[in-house]
């Protein structure tokens, strides 16, 4: 058995959400995660953009409720799409998020994973919105 298992806590740095063809929504996002670390007796920070991908109604739930600058908790797994590009293959890696949550209005990030998430193919009715 195998696990392809993504979970990333970060601030939203851009966002674009579209329709397809047959109407269902996509949102892609990157979102900007940091760790400090001391090295050589100096603190320094290693920041990692991610881009992360989310379909159907987490797409809408994402487009109607998450701003860039939010603190968001995401959940998914890793996968790529290959492409080329001036006639050179590349790949793309992303997240393709099945369950997200929008954190509290902080600046700090918070000490606990989020309890409850809204889940990729999950009839979510406005109400019903976590956060």
């Amino acid at each position: 058995m195998f696990l392809n298992m993504a979970q990333i806590l970060g601030r939203v740095g851009k966002m674009d959400t579209r329709s397809t063809n047959s109407g269902m929504k996509v949102s892609n996002l990157s979102i900007v995660t940091s760790k400090k670390f001391t090295k050589d007796g100096q603190t320094q920070e290693k920041v990692n953009w991610h881009n992360v991908t989310f379909y159907g109604k987490t797409a809408e739930i994402a487009e109607k409720y998450v701003n860039v600058g939010d603190l968001l908790y995401v959940q998914g797994e890793m996968d790529s799409q290959k492409y080329e590009k001036d006639g050179v293959s590349k790949v793309k890696h992303f997240i393709l998020g099945y369950q997200l949550q929008l954190m509290p209005k902080t600046k700090e990030m918070p000490a606990t994973a989020p309890s409850q998430a809204a889940s990729f193919g999950a009839d979510i009715a406005d109400g019903d919105v976590p956060w």
